[in-house]
C-alpha cells in the first residue's frame, strides 16, 4: 500500500486548513473556511511497523494511542540540525511525558551501531524504530519526508495536528494541548 498519497493529503489538508490567501483588496481570508478542520475529522494517520532498538516489531499507532499527544520525530545520527534540536525534544518529553506525551523517533541511520549510540548519548528515553535504510526508511519514503528533523504531531486516535515543529514553536504547541 502507499502511504505518500495518504499522507500527503493529510498535509495538504492541514496546510489548507491553516493557510491564508490574498484577496483582491490585500486583506486576509482565510482559505477553505467550508470545510471542518477539527482533528476529529482528520484522517487517521497509516499504521506503520518496524524494529525498535531492542529489535522488536514496533506499531507506531499502538504506541500513538496510549498517548494524548504524539511527536513522530524523524532524525538520524549523522544530522547536524537533528542533534542540535535533540536537548529541546529530551526536556519537552521529560517534562510532559507525564501528562501524555510521548515521542516515537524514525531513524534514517544505516548503521545500527551509530544510531544506538546517538539514543544513548542523547539520553533519548523514548522508543524508537528503524529499518536502517538511511534516507531509503520505508516509512520515511511513503510519507514524503523530504529533509530532517521533520516532526508529525497526532493526536491520541492518530489524526495529524500538525507538522515540522521546532524548538520553542513545538514547546508551545505541547504546553497548549497538555496543561
Amino acid at each position: 500500500m502507499n502511504y505518500k498519497g495518504v499522507i500527503v493529503a493529510l498535509l495538504a489538508f492541514a496546510t489548507l486548513s491553516q493557510s491564508c490567501k490574498q484577496n483582491n483588496n490585500d486583506q486576509a481570508v482565510v482559505a477553505n473556511t467550508e470545510k471542518e478542520t477539527s482533528a476529529e475529522n482528520a484522517q487517521v494517520m497509516p499504521d506503520f511497523i518496524q524494529k525498535n532498538i531492542q529489535g522488536e516489531d514496533m506499531s507506531a499507532l499502538d504506541y500513538v494511542k496510549q498517548n494524548k499527544i504524539t511527536i513522530i520525530d524523524f532524525w538520524a545520527s549523522w544530522c547536524g540540525p537533528c542533534r542540535g534540536e535533540m536537548p529541546n525534544l529530551v526536556n519537552l518529553y521529560e517534562q510532559y511525558k507525564d501528562k501524555g506525551l510521548g515521542i516515537l523517533g524514525v531513524s534514517l541511520d544505516n548503521s545500527e551501531e551509530a544510531w544506538k549510540a546517538a539514543v544513548s548519548n542523547m539520553n533519548m528515553t523514548w522508543p524508537q524504530v528503524s529499518d536502517l535504510k538511511g534516507w531509503d526508511n520505508e516509512v520515511a519514503v511513503q510519507f514524503g519526508v523530504q529533509s530532517i528533523p521533520f516532526t508529525m504531531i497526532l493526536d491520541h486516535e492518530g489524526h495529524l495536528l500538525d507538522t515540522n515543529l521546532r524548538g520553542e514553536t513545538l514547546a508551545s504547541f505541547i504546553s497548549v494541548r497538555l496543561h
